[in-house]
């Protein structure tokens, strides 16, 4: 099937995969007639078998990680995008055409802000104290407080102290600050897109059922066994619960999870994957184990496709604790 489906459709496949995981691709950033051409061709496609799917899936991955760059469609992005490069009066101007909100220099703080703390450490290595005060106001609070922690301690005394002389800088000149600290930003190299190639593919995997995840990555692994990698260590699925989750966290876990769905996940597993099975259970007090086992042996063996939204259940209940901050996953080993 994949040879009668044009880009426009297979671009179909991929958002109508991504929406049905609960993933947001921002088609509400397209122009209305791209809008509606989208709808129009989703309407058009009625059944996309899985060797296709994992074609069209397949091909989605490589066109992302070819990439090199991307340019904005809004222009309000691209000004924020040039705002560390361009005069205040330019600035000012250029916003009230286009009827931005903000002061002019917002857009550098909020780049400095996605900043690590280690690049952030060497920003302001040459900077004066006073600077380097009005950059940890600029920061969120637990970010400078993480940026604090790696500063040599004299360092850190002195930044403190400088608070103080802080109090009374003009708003234009906190954001021409803003701007020489986003050029000297700008002029580092960027990280390579890759990266998020391999989010939004590890995103689609996490959306999509066990045998399509286990289809599209085997295709990788025989295009670009590295791309497959850094893709496999983004995404989670329920056969990686051993590996991911810490046993101290599982409790946590269960307390999340409907029993109902815990049950029908765990009785459609496979042999192979007692080890998942076994990992849960003994996770948990021996009393709730033995019943849940109990009611495993008592009930008839799930449909696939109640299995796989048990099994999707579960997991997106650790994305969402993930997401909530309340569960770190352990990252894989190369």
């Amino acid at each position: 099937m994949q040879s009668t489906l044009n880009r426009r459709q297979k671009a179909a496949v991929v958002v109508h995969l991504l929406v049905s995981g609960g993933a947001d691709p921002g088609l509400r950033e397209l122009p209305p007639a791209q809008q509606r051409q989208l709808v129009r061709d989703m309407a058009d496609l009625r059944f996309i078998d899985r060797e296709t799917l994992a074609d069209i899936v397949a091909e989605f991955a490589a066109e992302l990680d070819s990439i090199g760059l991307h340019f904005p469609r809004d222009p309000a992005q691209i000004l924020a995008l040039l705002e560390s490069q361009l005069s205040m009066d330019i600035l000012d101007e250029l916003g009230a055409e286009m009827g931005i909100d903000g002061p002019p220099g917002k857009g550098p703080w909020a780049q400095i802000a996605n900043l690590e703390v280690e690049a952030l450490a060497e920003l302001i290595q040459h900077e004066t104290d006073e600077v380097g005060a009005i950059l940890l106001s600029k920061l969120p609070p637990a970010r400078a407080a993480d940026l604090m922690k790696v500063l040599a301690p004299d360092r850190a005394d002195r930044l403190a102290a400088a608070f103080a002389r802080t109090d009374d800088v003009a708003p234009g000149a906190v954001a021409q600050i803003g701007m020489a600290l986003g050029r000297e930003t700008s002029a580092r190299p960027a990280p390579a897109f890759e990266t998020d190639g391999v989010k939004r593919v590890g995103d689609i995997l996490n959306a999509a059922t066990s045998g399509i995840r286990r289809a599209i990555l085997d295709k990788l692994e025989e295009s670009n066994p590295d791309f497959a990698n850094r893709v496999r260590a983004v995404v989670f699925s329920f056969e990686n619960i051993p590996d991911r989750i810490s046993p101290r966290d599982m409790p946590r876990v269960m307390r999340n999870v409907d029993n109902a769905v815990l049950v029908t996940a765990l009785a459609g597993l496979s042999p192979d994957q007692a080890p998942v099975s076994d990992f849960i259970l003994g996770s948990i007090s021996k009393r709730m184990a033995d019943q849940i086992r109990e009611e495993i042996e008592e009930r008839d063996a799930p449909s696939p496709e109640e299995h796989e939204d048990a099994l999707g259940a579960v997991v997106a209940v650790v994305r969402q604790m993930e997401d909530d901050g309340e569960l770190s996953l352990v990252v894989p080993e190369d």
